[in-house]
């Protein structure tokens, strides 16, 4: 059974697919925030909508893909377990990760990353931004 709160993330993903700003800004919160741990140039806390999906944005030419081992959802929260692997065979990288999302208002309220292995994650998103000159 699909939460509401999985279905706004389903819609977050289609519009953000189709470029579609407007469709955006109906699931994601004005005030949202995204965080992203580390000590590399993508880490941080997004604020706003344009903001994250800037930093979607630059995921986007990292070549992950998710394996989504769990989820556990309420209206309210949503946490997704996963392992995490580059499709890209110059940059290896491989780790178990979780995202926690919250809610608010039927709304995309904030998003939280947490790695299993944080320095790993540093080196592999630090050697990716320089290799395609994103620092």
């Amino acid at each position: 059974m699909t939460t509401k709160s999985q279905e706004i993330i389903d819609r977050y993903f289609e519009a953000y697919a189709a470029h579609d700003l407007d469709a955006v800004r109906e699931v994601l919160a004005e005030d949202a925030t995204w965080h992203f741990p580390g000590h590399h140039p993508l880490s941080g806390t997004k604020r706003g909508p344009e903001e994250i999906v800037a930093f979607f944005d630059r995921m986007g030419g990292m070549q992950l893909r998710p394996d989504k081992y769990v989820i556990g959802a309420t209206d309210d929260y949503v946490i997704e377990a996963q392992r995490v692997f580059s499709i890209d065979d110059n940059f290896a990288f491989e780790t178990e990760t979780c995202v926690l999302w919250k809610f608010a208002d039927g709304r995309i309220q904030s998003g939280t990353h947490f790695f299993a292995d944080q320095d790993k994650a540093d080196a592999f998103f630090t050697a990716r931004l320089a290799a395609a000159g994103r620092n």
